[in-house]
């Protein structure tokens, strides 16, 4: 299969998608940088990007270090992520993938012609868009900024519009994970070679919570699916699942990523929300966190804990928060036309 890439730093490319400009909004059209989760390519976003086009909406998806198509990671950085090296290794690592993102996106700036945000701020720009572990990405990417070249951080401050943190677990924000949680992927009872793919299915389920009003974390279905809808990996045509399904080494080391870099994943979310002088680089970077309710409980709870810990280190910029009736965490997938709606409501 054949690549398109983009410089995303010194010897590193990433693969990316394109849905393209869109014709009737040539100049002022907005543009989304969608970064995948785990077990998933950018091509989870396939069915979103075919109807961007017509949308007026232009959706570019990069894929990330060792996923098909990217620079692979050096065996030293590999070495980092699996054991958790030191203190100085993992600063050093988060800074290094949160600059390939945002050079990444200053590298489509300046070669695919991409709309500034508008004078007004109603239109144009980039709606940096984080699925699932993809969050502590574009949050490193924004977080680091700020020791980008001044050219860069100038451009990127004139074009990202918003910051979308789409069903995030607490622990991808570093923050702590609650004791209910469950997931194939922290099952010993299940083989290990088989907890990514078992993960991959069961995070595709609907799942039947009580009632969200009371922001209980016993009331949420933390294992069990709903029987009254199909997971999307059953409406994922088989060839298509193939090519985006990644279960081998290039998907091994995320889950060792969030437990070994809690305090770096925690550090790059402050600063990236709270922090004055990324308020002062973004001035015009809109912050979201949206989920649906019928997500599994990992996203519901990352919501939870974000509003409880904005109301300590919350600063001058609002955090909009966004529940959306009957979604899982593939709505992106299942309902296209609707999540492009919905993310777009959040520049």
């Amino acid at each position: 299969m054949a690549f398109t890439t983009l410089a995303a730093g010194s010897g590193v490319e990433l693969s990316y998608t394109d849905s393209g400009v869109p014709t009737e909004s040539r100049d002022s059209y907005t543009t989304i940088v969608a970064i995948h989760g785990m077990c998933f390519t950018n091509l989870i976003f396939e069915r979103m990007k075919a109807v961007a086009y017509e949308k007026g909406i232009r959706i570019i998806a990069p894929n990330r270090r060792s996923f098909p198509g990217s620079t692979e990671l050096s065996s030293e950085d590999f070495n980092v992520l699996m054991t958790g090296g030191t203190h100085e290794e993992r600063d050093t690592m988060i800074q290094a993938r949160g600059h390939e993102i945002a050079t990444f996106i200053d590298t489509s700036i300046q070669t695919l012609n991409l709309c500034p945000i508008s004078d007004d701020g109603q239109s144009g720009g980039i709606i940096l868009l984080g699925w699932s572990l993809g969050a502590a990405l574009a949050l490193a990417a924004i977080a680091h900024s700020t020791t980008l070249p001044i050219e860069a951080r100038g451009r990127l401050s004139k074009y990202i519009r918003s910051l979308v943190l789409y069903e995030s677990a607490p622990i991808v924000l570093g923050l702590p994970t609650p004791e209910q949680n469950w997931a194939p992927l922290v099952d010993t009872s299940i083989p290990e070679a088989l907890r990514l793919p078992a993960f991959g299915q069961w995070c595709t389920a609907y799942f039947d919570h009580g009632d969200l009003t009371k922001r209980d974390l016993n009331s949420l279905s933390w294992v069990l699916g709903s029987k009254r809808r199909v997971p999307t990996i059953y409406n994922i045509p088989e060839a298509q699942l193939k090519e985006m399904e990644c279960y081998g080494p290039e998907a091994i080391s995320d889950l060792p990523f969030l437990f070994h870099f809690a305090k770096q994943l925690e550090a790059s979310y402050r600063k990236a929300f709270y922090d004055p002088e990324i308020l002062e680089a973004f001035p015009k970077m809109k912050l979201t966190y949206i989920t649906g309710d019928k997500t599994g409980a990992f996203g519901i709870a990352g919501l939870w804990a974000l509003q409880d810990d904005e109301k300590e280190a919350g600063g001058k910029r609002p955090v909009d928060y966004r529940i959306i009736p009957g979604i899982n965490h593939f709505w992106h997938w299942d309902e296209p036309e609707k999540a492009l709606e919905g993310f777009l409501a959040c520049a």
